[in-house]
């Protein structure tokens, strides 16, 4: 009877281990956002492009390449102004993307703050989910990859 008991556990954790999404347990290269990303998800800057390079420290730098039509956009942000400040990684799968704030020179003049941090998710290798909660999996804002 015992040993029927442990073969009937045994398989049940080698069977629900084998039917876990695997994908969190391996590490996802920071370079794996290298690339021309479009913002959606949020209506003031629907449509803008931001390329995203990563050294091979895995410091990031990025530009804006492509303004959407939005007047305040268009007021405040520049082709080739800075929008990710940085990408770190809180899990094997998990990062915190710290945005610049729109106006950011002028919000420094009164002190203060500058940046936005996300929670972000690679959705799939072309879709990067943000999110304030912990869950940006499933939320509607995104960076999707053009190039």
């Amino acid at each position: 009877m015992r040993l029927k008991f442990q073969t009937v556990f045994f398989l049940m954790i080698t069977l629900s281990l084998i039917s876990c999404d695997n994908s969190h347990f391996s590490k996802t290269p920071k370079s794996q956002f290298a690339g021309v990303w479009e913002l959606k998800g949020r209506s003031l800057f629907q449509g803008i492009q931001v390329e995203i390079e990563v050294d091979k420290s895995g410091k990031v730098s990025s530009t804006v390449v492509k303004l959407n039509d939005n007047k305040y956009v268009q007021l405040f942000l520049s082709e080739g102004d800075e929008w990710v400040k940085s990408i770190k990684r809180s899990s094997n799968f998990e990062f915190v993307i710290s945005e610049l704030k729109l106006a950011a020179p002028l919000f420094s003049l009164y002190g203060n703050s500058t940046t936005k941090e996300w929670n972000a998710v690679f959705k799939n290798k072309d879709c990067i989910g943000i999110s304030e909660n912990k869950n940006p999996e499933r939320s509607s804002i995104e960076y999707c990859r053009v190039k």
